[in-house]
């Protein structure tokens, strides 16, 4: 402003009304700096302005805006402000009009010469001061020399003290827009804090809300374990930086925040690890309750110090993430519950689905992992009768143990002496010795599983030395662990129950196999019956089952027990019972007592239809797994077969030293008639009267009938080789017929022929075989001598490799007990004079030399039927 043009004194309060509504106008800075643009050209008539920040306490300024005339070098100004003249008003808190720079130069003032470079002669210094405090400094700028008289100095300084005004104003905008949005980001943080649900993104969202709220040059989140704090989220300017490389300052500050429970802001006063001077540090508690769950740490350089809002901020911040921490952990706590409930019922479904225990351990293995993930788990079960573990099911990097056991029994006891799960550094004692070699360096998480206050197995679940299983999934599996023993429990119990069964249907299916009468009795009667009783005994299983046994029983033999007297049975106490006297009737025995021990007994059984059997039953006591009686088990076997085997044992033996004796006195006797023969063939030949020669011609006669006999006897006696050769039956039985065709006749004998043209040749003596069916035809020819209808029909047939002769007679018969002992040597039913006794004894030798058969069934009264069977001979 030109000296000539200084508004007079009246205008002075339009002009600064003006400057005042032009400055209300102004609701920032960057309005602020555009309306004195317009008043410095306008009303004041300036080249340009300057406006400076001022730091009294640094003793600093710094250039903020500037327009019109500008200095090239406005760095020279900030570091030479409080040395200038700029300097001097601030200090003195006055305006200074400078109307020459160059004078200022000449004294060698800074900034003078600068200001002149830049062609500014002339300048008005204002400090903008409100109540005694220098907020900034405006300059005007002058390219020619003015005048600053008192009305122009007085019209400046107020310009100034409403530029004061409105920068204070501006800057109470600014900082409560500021305010505003930091407390709108901080509503963001918060809400966004209140969204995070889960423990493991927790850290990292409490430092991006920080980073929301209060944008610094590092953000750290430190979380507690056990008794130190980790470093868990680092943030480089807003960027994530991996905790593990990222450089870790001093962290004393923050252990002591942890401890105090108290937020607190510090300023590194010297350099120190990756913190430089000046620094400073902002830490804030996360609590959790009564407990410090980590500390939020804030780092920035000393141009951008934190203030006391931005501690306020960081606290609120802190006190929302302890809220969010509790409320991810009750989350967490829910989420875990719910997956062990889930854990559970999956694991209770595949115990109750699974058929076998390798497969149900299988499966449990993949319900565990969709709970808890792992590089490799195997669960060993202690199935054998040692106790040794047995790996039944694996996968990832322990498949390899399956079907195997631990080099020890003892390795899981020593791990886990107290059964609490337990963290393994060392595979190798849970590995059998020839797998150890190969095994992973790995951790591994070993779990007992306890049911029933017994270690049914183990859980192993392994994982990378460097990554081992997170507390979180430790605690779950642990949790899980109750479910695991009793589904493995319930799996043990199946494979038992199914083994049991399998046992049972072995012994059901043997029972029913074996080809003899078993019983099972309780006290009450008949438990079981196998079919091989139905058949003996003629009554079904069920109606067995409704009987006593005793009911079977005709009569009962002797008894015998192991180890004592045969004709000894002890009684459920011991005490023992003599056997019933001869002639007495067999007392029953006691339904309700039942025999501590095994014995033997032959009885006489009766079958439904009243036919009865010689039994030999062996009896057994059925005991309980504590040694309970409940009940016995019966085995009873028919010994007929047995007894007709002893009985003909005993036949044939009897005949052989019948043989034996004959053969002796055979030979004794017949070398006297010999002689008595020869002697009376000699008389004959003499001459002798008619009695003589009538008694030589007996005595004769006599001897040789005798010596018949003992040829025969002979022939019973030796076992001479036959003179083999092939034989028709049919033309041997043909000549016997026609031999005894005329004693048949005088018999009034009908003799009927039933012959077959097909049957095969035996092997054999053809003459020795005619004397045996010259024998049984005579035999029966005398047995018809009395009866009024006399037939004999003799059959032959041919059975593939055998051929049987069958002579059917209707005589008187015989009773059985004649029929057993018609083979006997001697024995005869004929008169005296008139059989030996000796004809079918010789005759079933010649057959049995033969390798036939011979077998008679007769019935009094009725007749008799000769069987004889003989093989076939060979093509």
């Amino acid at each position: 402003m030109r000296p000539e043009d200084v508004p007079p004194a009246a205008h002075l309060g339009v002009l600064l009304a003006r400057v005042a509504e032009a400055f209300a106008g102004a609701t920032s800075r960057a309005s602020l700096h555009a309306a004195l643009e317009r008043i410095v050209v306008t009303d004041l008539q300036a080249d340009g302005f300057a406006l400076y920040g001022v730091d009294v306490g640094a003793q600093r300024g710094h250039l903020e805006h500037q327009w019109g005339v500008v200095l090239t070098s406005p760095s020279r100004i900030g570091s030479n402000f409080w040395d200038s003249f700029l300097g001097d008003a601030v200090r003195e808190l006055t305006p200074r009009f400078i109307e020459d720079v160059e004078a200022f130069a000449r004294e060698g003032r800074p900034l003078a010469r600068h200001l002149l470079e830049n062609n500014v002669h002339s300048a008005a210094l204002l400090p903008l001061i409100i109540e005694g405090r220098v907020q900034g400094m405006l300059t005007l700028r002058y390219l020619d020399r003015r005048t600053f008289d008192a009305p122009t100095q007085s019209i400046l300084s107020g310009i100034a003290t409403q530029c004061a005004l409105a920068l204070r104003n501006a800057d109470v905008r600014d900082e409560l827009e500021r305010r505003a949005e930091r407390l709108t980001a901080l509503a963001r943080a918060q809400q966004r804090l209140t969204q995070l649900s889960r423990e493991d993104s927790l850290p990292g969202g409490i430092a991006e809300a920080v980073q929301l709220v209060v944008p610094a040059a590092r953000c750290e989140v430190f979380i507690r374990r056990l008794d130190s704090l980790e470093r868990v989220v680092c943030l480089e300017h807003g960027h994530m930086t991996s905790a593990d490389f990222a450089p870790l300052a001093d962290v004393a500050l923050v252990e002591a925040t942890a401890r105090a429970g108290v937020a607190r802001l510090a300023s590194h006063l010297q350099d120190g690890v990756e913190v430089a001077v000046g620094t400073t540090e902002l830490c804030a508690p996360v609590r959790d309750g009564n407990r410090t769950a980590g500390v939020i740490r804030l780092l920035a350089p000393r141009h951008q110090a934190f203030d006391s809002h931005d501690f306020e901020l960081i606290a609120i911040l802190a006190r929302h993430a302890g809220t969010a921490v509790e409320t991810a952990r009750l989350f967490s706590l829910q989420d875990l519950q719910r997956q062990r409930a889930e854990g559970a019922a999956e694991v209770a479904r595949v115990a109750l689905h699974a058929r076998q225990l390798d497969e149900g351990a299988s499966e449990l293995l993949h319900v565990l992992d969709r709970f808890v993930p792992s590089i490799g788990k195997a669960i060993g079960v202690a199935r054998a009768r040692d106790g040794m573990i047995e790996y039944v099911a694996a996968s990832g990097t322990l498949d390899g143990l399956r079907g195997h056991r631990p080099a020890s029994l003892l390795a899981l006891h020593e791990l886990s002496p107290n059964g609490h799960a337990v963290e393994c550094t060392d595979l190798a004692p849970l590995a059998p010795v020839s797998l150890q070699a190969g095994l992973a360096d790995e951790w591994a998480f070993v779990l007992p599983l306890i049911a029933r206050d017994r270690t049914l197995g183990v859980l192993i679940a392994s994982a990378h030395r460097t990554g081992p299983l997170s507390r979180h999934h430790r605690i779950t599996l642990e949790r899980l662990s109750a479910s695991l023993a009793l589904a493995i429990d319930a799996l043990l119990l199946d494979e038992e129950e199914r083994l049991a069964r399998d046992r049972e249907q072995l012994l059901a299916t043997a029972l029913t196999t074996i080809n003899h009468p078993i019983f099972i009795l309780d006290r009450v009667g008949v438990r079981y019956a196998n079919p091989a009783a139905a058949r003996e005994y003629g009554w079904s299983q069920n109606e067995l089952m409704d009987m006593r046994f005793e009911e079977l029983v005709v009569s009962e033999g002797a008894r015998g027990a192991p180890d004592d007297d045969p004709t000894i049975a002890r009684d459920t106490n011991g005490a023992s019972e003599s056997p019933p006297a001869a002639g007495a009737h067999p007392t029953p025995p006691n339904p309700t007592v039942i025999e501590q021990r095994p014995r033997a007994s032959h009885d006489v059984h009766r079958r439904r239809d009243g036919s009865e059997f010689p039994a030999a039953v062996a009896i057994s006591p059925l005991t309980s797994q504590d040694g309970g009686l409940l009940g016995r088990v019966l085995s009873v076997r028919n010994v007929s077969q047995e007894r007709q085997l002893e009985e003909q044992m005993r036949h044939t033996e009897k005949m052989v030293a019948v043989g034996e004796l004959v053969a002796g006195v055979a030979h004794e006797i017949n070398n006297p008639l010999t002689g008595i023969s020869a002697f009376a063939q000699l008389l004959l030949e003499e001459t002798l009267t008619d009695d003589q020669r009538e008694s030589v011609a007996l005595i004769k006669k006599e001897t040789d009938r005798a010596k018949g006999v003992i040829h025969d006897l002979l022939l019973f006696a030796r076992n001479t080789e036959r003179a083999a050769g092939p034989v028709d039956i049919n033309d041997a039985l043909g000549q016997v017929v026609r031999l005894r065709a005329y004693p048949l006749r005088n018999g009034g004998v009908d003799v009927q022929l039933a012959l077959d043209p097909s049957a095969p040749r035996v092997s054999g003596d053809a003459q020795k075989l005619q004397q045996v069916l010259l024998n049984i035809i005579g035999n029966a020819e005398y047995a018809m001598r009395d009866r009024p209808h006399r037939v004999l029909t003799l059959t032959t047939q041919g059975h593939g490799d055998t051929v049987s002769i069958t002579a059917t007679d209707t005589g008187k018969g015989m009773p059985e007990e004649v029929r057993r002992r018609i083979f006997e040597p001697f024995f005869t039913t004929k008169p005296n004079g008139v059989g030996t006794g000796l004809g079918l004894s010789v005759s079933y030798g010649i057959v049995r030399a033969h390798g036939g058969t011979v077998s008679v069934e007769s019935v009094p009264d009725v007749g008799t039927t000769v069987t004889i069977v003989l093989p076939a001979l060979s093509a």
